[in-house]
């Protein structure tokens, strides 16, 4: 089940970012998005490898075309890679400066109101009153939190420039939800498109990288550490991400993904040990209202108006 999908993908990015914040600097946090993003290509890589003989075989058999061959949305990839170096770039590097749950809480409350901006400018579904409704409650909820979160911290320039790289990422999330599901409707596979989409992600990060003089520290003694979180982090469950994406309506998607800073102050708290009662309850809010306007979008899509085509991005 696609929604599933994006739950699983949700958990595991939470418990990860819960254990590594209050751990990163500059040079390791760019480090571990490296290590994520380029394990995907490679892992995801092999696995396309690894199919395509079986898959020639099957369809050499069958007189059929080998199967991954079509479908590959070159103009697509090329935007989605785009898209993502900025957003993922944009929220590692604010990561430096912000708590993970105040990183997560922004990002995602913007993705939903920058999702209905689109839908008003003609480049996707326009929302319902309902989404507009849950999207306005998820942009004050998400800001409430993160200001709980770092109201200790001082607005200095190291935590506006990290909110600034945050905002910038919760922009380009939706946007990555509009192109995933375009290659949906295109039938691009996942495993493909996993395998494709962070090669400028990482290789302008291990140039940011190399630009503020490299992780720094016992780098070498750290790497087996550093890969593995980066494969908890990213790897896994952006494919996870992706294969919802592709076959989720954006808003249910973006809005479900509101529910990541609540996950991952619940694992700070376990793995850290501190907590707050006025922040668990605003997180508590924010994500009965995702969960309400997904299960009533998923009410919605049972009755009589699923009969109805689905809607098509303008282009």
């Amino acid at each position: 089940m696609p929604v599933l999908c994006v739950v699983a993908s949700v958990l595991l990015q939470a418990g990860v970012y819960g254990f590594v914040s209050g751990t990163l600097d500059s040079g390791y946090s760019l480090a571990l998005s490296c290590a994520g993003f380029a394990s995907a290509a490679v892992l995801f890589n092999a696995v396309l490898l690894v199919r395509r003989p079986r898959g020639a075989a099957r369809g050499a058999a069958r007189g059929a075309a080998v199967p991954g061959r079509a479908g590959r949305a070159p103009g697509l990839m090329l935007a989605l890679n785009a898209v993502t170096a900025a957003t993922f770039l944009s929220f590692y590097a604010g990561l430096t400066w912000v708590p993970a749950t105040a990183a997560t809480g922004v990002e995602t409350a913007v993705g939903p109101v920058v999702l209905a901006l689109f839908g008003l400018a003609g480049h996707a579904p326009r929302a319902s009153g309902r989404g507009w409704c849950a999207a306005g409650l998820l942009v004050l909820l998400g800001v409430a939190v993160a200001h709980r979160i770092t109201a200790d911290a001082g607005l200095g320039p190291g935590l506006v420039a990290g909110l600034a790289l945050v905002v910038v990422a919760g922009c380009g999330a939706p946007v990555i939800a509009l192109l995933s599901v375009e290659l949906g409707r295109r039938g691009v596979d996942p495993v493909y498109v996993t395998a494709h989409r962070f090669h400028l992600t990482y290789l302008l990060g291990g140039v940011l990288l190399l630009a503020v003089g490299g992780p720094g520290g016992d780098w070498a003694g750290r790497l087996p550490g550093t890969m593995l979180t980066g494969v908890l982090a990213v790897t896994l469950p952006l494919y996870w991400l992706q294969s919802g994406l592709q076959r989720t309506d954006p808003m249910v998607a973006t809005v479900l993904l509101t529910t990541l800073p609540g996950a991952t102050y619940l694992a700070e708290c376990a793995f850290h040990g501190s907590f707050d009662a006025v922040a668990l309850a605003l997180i508590c809010v924010l994500v009965a209202v995702a969960v309400g306007y997904v299960r009533a979008s998923a009410r919605a899509e049972s009755g009589p108006a699923a009969a109805r085509p689905p809607r098509t991005i303008r282009r």
